[in-house]
């Protein structure tokens, strides 16, 4: 008997113990998600006055769920008579915003500004000024780019729209630019293929926990964000749809930690006439801080080749009495 009651007191205490160990688990890996979702703000530090740039304060609303989102329009005056409106809209990568990246975004608007093109740079929801909603690291990301998009080409009667994006800000583009018929041309920097693969495999890296926890993680953050499914977020695929009159220029340094510039790679061989340039060095969208003269003459180069094809064509001399 005493032995009987020992072994249902050890059983129950074992059973016990598991199920702590589930609660914890799952709390932690609830945490983990939560974080995740939701990394710290970053605030303005600076606006496009600082580059002698003239702007206009902007507020609009994502079409599809109303988040309130916070941006500059930035228009350029060195358009020529004949040529057609051309706008770049920036897309910010993981955890920044609008001004704050790795290198100066208003200083590279500045230079497109210079050369023709008006600049569109707005904050992803829950970051910079734009209204706090979970992050999805593309997925509900990419209906505030689609918005940002409607919005310059309603607002501002924009028709050539190129999107340029770094890390999500370079997935969200990829994905949008499929979607958008506005979008001419598509410039992304640092992107990765597909996230749940890209989160199984790097999980680790950013988190520190074993990459066993990958899977549990991204399923806590399926139920934490309704509407959202990890699975959708694949530029990989979103690439493969592009027609041949629309460009994608991928940029990635073979340096990067934080996705490997193999990522592009895939993306650049699945999609039909993609160009790719693999900087040396750099780090995780560092590019631009190493490369300033040749990223710039590099990305004006593309964007003029490919907005040149939408260009209205003139067939015949206009003469003037």
């Amino acid at each position: 008997m005493k032995k009987r009651l020992n072994f249902k007191s050890w059983l129950m205490n074992a059973v016990t113990t598991f199920a702590a160990l589930l609660v914890l688990l799952s709390g932690a890996l609830v945490f983990v998600g939560y974080k995740a979702t939701n990394p710290a703000i970053r605030l303005l530090e600076s606006n496009p006055s600082h580059y002698d740039l003239a702007y206009e304060e902007v507020q609009f609303s994502n079409k599809f769920d109303q988040i309130s989102l916070s941006g500059w329009w930035i228009p350029s005056e060195h358009n020529s008579l004949f040529n057609t409106d051309k706008a770049v809209i920036f897309a910010h990568g993981y955890g920044y915003n609008r001004t704050e990246m790795p290198f100066s975004p208003l200083q590279l608007a500045s230079r497109l500004n210079k050369e023709g093109y008006h600049v569109f740079m707005f904050d992803f929801r829950n970051s910079g000024m734009s209204e706090q909603a979970p992050t999805t690291f593309g997925g509900n990301e990419k209906t505030d780019l689609l918005s940002a998009i409607d919005y310059v080409s309603d607002t501002y009667e924009v028709e050539d729209i190129a999107l340029m994006g770094w890390s999500m800000g370079a997935v969200t583009s990829i994905m949008a630019g499929a979607e958008s018929e506005q979008v001419k041309a598509v410039i992304a920097d640092s992107p990765f293929a597909n996230l749940s693969e890209y989160a199984a495999e790097s999980f680790q890296y950013w988190t520190g926990l074993p990459k066993s926890f990958a899977t549990g993680t991204t399923r806590a953050i399926g139920v934490m964000v309704p509407g959202f499914n990890p699975t959708d977020v694949t530029p990989l695929y979103a690439a493969q749809s592009y027609p041949e009159d629309k460009g994608l220029f991928l940029i990635h340094s073979m340096q990067d930690g934080a996705i490997p510039y193999s990522e592009s790679e895939a993306i650049h061989q699945s999609a039909s006439g993609s160009e790719l340039w693999l900087p040396e060095k750099g780090g995780h969208i560092r590019s631009y801080f190493h490369f300033e003269s040749e990223y710039e003459e590099r990305v004006l180069n593309f964007l003029d080749r490919h907005f040149i094809k939408h260009e209205p064509f003139i067939s015949d001399p206009i003469y003037f009495s």
